[in-house]
């Protein structure tokens, strides 16, 4: 296995509790999503998926729940509207036997 360090710093770190709502984000995260860092660590992730993705998006998201570490592609919403295409990589964190977190790794690809 290599590290391509170019690729990890292209990498947003979002970091959401069970619910979706938001624990950390990094800069590169909300420069994928032209909006600003203050407000996506005020927000829930939920708010970036387009309405008719939301379904997908709750399933893959209770998923975690359960430990599920496969990367998926899938469509966010950004802040002027327009979708944007990411990988995702997101590891469930468990406490006492429960998701506290997911980290997410999201890297930006074509459609």
């Amino acid at each position: 296995m290599t590290f391509d360090s170019n690729k990890a710093a292209s990498a947003g770190i979002w970091i959401i509790d069970p619910h979706g709502n938001t624990k950390f984000v990094s800069q590169r995260m909300a420069e994928i999503l032209g909006e600003s860092k203050e407000a996506l660590e005020r927000g829930n992730s939920f708010d970036y998926i387009y309405p008719e993705d939301m379904d997908a998006a709750r399933r893959l998201h209770q998923a975690k729940h359960k430990g599920d570490l496969n990367p998926y592609r899938f469509r966010l919403r950004r802040a002027d509207g327009s979708p944007v295409w990411v990988e995702v990589q997101g590891t469930p964190l468990f406490e006492d036997g429960k998701m506290s977190v997911v980290v997410g790794t999201f890297q930006v690809v074509e459609g």
